[in-house]
């Protein structure tokens, strides 16, 4: 375990989720977890090669990953 670990308690790596009209891409580690317990479904985007889910479980997504996670998460909107 490394120290900062050790001290707040929480995995150091963030994660990053660019939410569009009705996909949000997700991009870290631990994600496809985070999802399967919180029973949001997700698919492998062919285009930009990363996880992505619908844009109405993302809230569910943020409280798994920022309350019982401790991760840190930065949020982008994005227009595509």
């Amino acid at each position: 375990m490394s120290d900062q670990m050790a001290l707040f308690g929480r995995d150091p790596s963030p994660v990053l989720i660019e939410v569009g009209r009705r996909t949000a891409w997700l991009r870290g580690k631990g994600l496809l977890r985070a999802l399967d317990d919180a029973g949001i479904p997700r698919m492998r985007c062919p285009i930009r090669k990363q996880w992505c889910c619908p844009t109405n479980r993302v809230d569910d997504l943020l409280a798994i990953l920022e309350h019982r996670n401790r991760r840190l998460v930065e949020v982008v909107a994005v227009d595509r």
